[in-house]
């Protein structure tokens, strides 16, 4: 029987063994599938069950004997539990079961939203604009499960807004053009922020996300507005090849598990950077990511904007 489990991590799929220790679910063994948004679940399946499975924005065609879906309230957004129903109801597998984790009640809301018409088609993107000062506004795309679906991230412009401002001024060796690096880029609103407000200066931009649909919304967004740009899907930061070629980093790390995610950013910056390259970060409070960019870099400005902190610092030359 050919299964595909969608929605479940690497934690999902152990079931309690002898003497009450984990083991590796027994119905991982068959012709089993695991579909993962982000290239993190993906190698942690891997890693931890030596399972298989695939990381992309869109459910594997089938066909399939059965679809198990594991959602809930907590574990994503009630659009992005709608766009994977939407797309396992299209796969038309032979049988569907729903590993719902939360209150009977917001299950039943949840498939209320689909069974008057589940052969609907919706199309869960977002089109929105977002600008800094002194330049005209982009237009940009988003998918379900982006960060910031359907919106700006404050944050997000903070950052945007301090980088493009210092950005133009940076000086590049033989004048070559403006390398930045867009680290957990989503679909690309600061890369593409500060490419805009360089206006005609070349400009060098990759970008780096772990989620598969916010690598295609980034990509799908540099068609869009004419600004080309390598869009990365990696967890591990840029490839090795790019060490020491950027001159600007920027990345809204996220801040859950005791900043473990924001190491992984700034370790990144230190080794990707030029001598002499500028690395920003923010967060809300500077309090808890300061100590983790010192650990990279010395010297760390802080330069409050929307009520965000953003965290400036320069690699040394050695």
């Amino acid at each position: 029987m050919k299964t595909l489990l969608v929605g479940y991590r690497a934690a999902d799929l152990f079931e309690k063994g002898k003497h009450g220790r984990r083991s590796t679910a027994a119905w991982l063994d068959g012709d089993v599938t695991c579909h993962t948004l982000d290239i993190y679940d993906r190698h942690a399946i891997e890693k931890t069950h030596h399972a298989r499975a695939i990381c992309s924005p869109h459910l594997p065609e089938g066909p399939w004997d059965l679809v198990k879906f594991r959602t809930g309230p907590k574990l994503m957004s009630g659009e992005l539990a709608l766009s994977l129903l939407q797309e396992i109801h299209l796969l038309k597998p032979a049988r569907f079961e729903m590993d719902f984790v939360g209150r009977e009640r917001d299950r039943n809301d949840l498939l209320a939203k689909v069974k008057d018409d589940p052969d609907r088609v919706r199309d869960f993107s977002a089109t929105w604009k977002a600008s800094v000062p002194g330049v005209a506004p982009i237009e940009l795309v988003s998918f379900p499960g982006c960060f910031c679906h359907r919106r700006q991230d404050e944050g997000g412009l903070a950052l945007a807004e301090v980088a493009s401002r210092e950005a133009g001024a940076i000086q590049t060796p033989d004048s070559r053009p403006l390398s930045v690096l867009d680290m957990g880029c989503g679909c690309g609103l600061v890369g593409f922020l500060i490419a805009a407000s360089l206006g005609s200066r070349p400009l060098s931009l990759v970008m780096v996300d772990s989620h598969s649909r916010a690598v295609e919304a980034a990509r799908l967004n540099s068609e869009r507005l004419g600004i080309p740009a390598e869009v990365v899907l990696a967890d591990n930061g840029t490839p090795a090849r790019m060490d020491g070629t950027f001159d600007v980093f920027v990345g809204n790390p996220p801040y859950y598990s005791d900043y473990r995610i924001a190491d992984v950013f700034l370790e990144t910056a230190k080794r990707a950077l030029r001598p002499g390259g500028v690395c920003y970060t923010v967060c809300k409070n500077a309090a808890g990511l300061e100590p983790v960019q010192k650990r990279y870099f010395p010297d760390v400005e802080i330069v409050k904007r929307r009520g965000y902190a953003v965290l400036k610092s320069v690699k040394e030359v050695s």
